[in-house]
């Protein structure tokens, strides 16, 4: 059997395909979500400071401390964007409006930079991945990868300024890591998780217990000192909002009051279980289908030593275990389980990276990936994720709704070259198609065989 080890040229192709792909929409919508961390970049650029009180009514995701208003989101993502927009309003290219130099252009530069970017690189992960196990199997490692990934609620946020994506991202590299006994790398990638979501904190430390279990106390602090200018800045951050390096901006949410104990964590929900996993509401199960795969292997081989030691699979099912004791479990106005969004990317990738070349697996795989896609698709082209909290079948009761009665979105960016909202989603199709085609050409055609070791 080859090892496949795709060139700098096969990763790029792959890389910019996908990118075309995930960028297809760019979300220029007010949701108090994206325009909090919108709000931070523009007062950064325009009054240098981390306050938003001059704009703060133009969201609900703040923190107000000492009577002045913040965002109350992670900071990486915000500090991304910011030298992008700081260059394109030092060009004379951002004409400010009524809120600024926080503009639809802001909004869209957020969503390319924290939305569709990470999930192409997301989507090149996986392939490469796949590529290195050096499988012939009729779905070819780009197929596999696209659809699975582009097949569940991830795709829904590309092109939106949220922090889930980029917090993913981080989390499957640093797992990725842990794979390759990279400690060091371990604790660089996890500290820039954390720094995208709080709450991502919860895999350290499972990577620490893991690294230990794996090369003793030596790859622990290996991995800790990774972990520290992340911890440091995070303290930097907090402290320039809070004026305590312990105190998070969500611990003085200005609506959410139930941040305020133990950041919402800890309560007994119990109709998280079948909500957040199983239903049409927002289980994770329903709104990343390819994870079914994944529960036949878990139910007839059950090994929980074997889970444990697993760097992807075992923070995956804290992160969700911890979030079905949190007060807000659903996540508000959105399209899947948001907040175990990281848990659902790691999970794809174990689940797909362990497919067999089976028939029953094979075409599994396609029906659920492709229920996936459309699913997703269709929010995409009408509804988007603002998929209200008392709705409990959002699928059925407003996305199919507005598909029947062609209530497009207008994030397509094909509308901007003249198409309809309608021509512009559909188009959504052929062009996958086409791409889906042309990267598994080449997949057959362009690699570096390498004998396995």
């Amino acid at each position: 059997m080859l090892r496949q080890v795709p060139r700098p040229l096969d990763t790029l192709r792959f890389l910019l395909v996908a990118l075309v792909l995930c960028s297809w929409t760019l979300d220029a919508g007010r949701n108090d979500n994206t325009m909090a961390r919108a709000a931070s970049v523009a007062s950064l650029v325009e009054r240098g400071t981390l306050e938003i009180t001059p704009l703060h009514q133009l969201t609900g995701d703040k923190s107000l401390v000492d009577g002045r208003y913040y965002s109350d989101k992670a900071p990486l993502p915000t500090f991304f964007v910011l030298p992008f927009h700081w260059l394109t309003v030092h060009l004379g290219l951002v004409r400010p409006g009524t809120y600024g130099t926080l503009t639809p252009g802001l909004l869209r530069l957020g969503g390319f930079l924290c939305g569709s970017l990470p999930l192409a690189i997301l989507c090149t992960l996986l392939w490469r991945a796949l590529r290195k196990q050096g499988r012939h199997g009729p779905w070819p490692p780009s197929t596999l990868a696209l659809l699975a990934l582009l097949g569940s609620f991830l795709f829904v946020y590309s092109g939106s300024f949220y922090n889930h994506l980029p917090g993913t991202l981080f989390a499957v590299l640093a797992a990725g890591a842990m794979s390759r006994d990279r400690a060091v790398d371990v604790g660089l990638y996890a500290g820039a998780a954390f720094l995208c979501d709080a709450a991502l904190l919860l895999f350290v430390p499972i990577w620490c217990m893991q690294a230990w279990a794996r090369g003793g106390a030596r790859a622990a602090l290996r991995m800790v000192v990774g972990l520290v200018p992340s911890i440091l800045l995070a303290a930097a951050h907090n402290t320039a909002v809070t004026g305590s390096p312990l105190s998070f901006p969500s611990a003085y949410s200005a609506n959410y009051t139930v941040m305020h104990q133990q950041y919402g964590f800890g309560t007994w929900q119990p109709k998280a279980f079948l909500g957040m996993l199983f239903t049409d509401y927002r289980g994770l199960f329903f709104y990343a289908p390819v994870l079914v795969l994944g529960l036949v292997p878990l139910l007839t081989k059950f090994d929980p030593w074997r889970l444990m030691r697993d760097p992807y699979i075992a923070p995956a099912v804290v992160l969700t275990a911890t979030f079905l004791t949190h007060a807000t479990w659903w996540g508000g106005w959105t399209y899947g389980p948001r907040y175990v969004m990281a848990s659902a990317g790691m999970l794809l990738f174990a689940v797909v990276l362990r497919l067999r070349d089976r028939p029953l697996e094979r075409w599994s795989f396609l029906v659920l990936a492709l229920f996936g896609l459309a699913c997703a698709w269709a929010a995409r082209a009408t509804t988007g994720y603002s998929l209200p909290t008392e709705v409990l079948h959002p699928f059925g009761t407003l996305v199919l709704p507005r598909l029947q009665a062609d209530a497009w979105s207008d994030w397509a960016w094909l509308r901007e070259a003249g198409f309809s909202d309608r021509a512009a989603h559909l188009l959504f199709f052929p062009v996958l198609y086409v791409s889906i085609r042309f990267l598994a050409l080449h997949d057959r055609r362009n690699h570096a065989p390498v004998p396995l070791s």
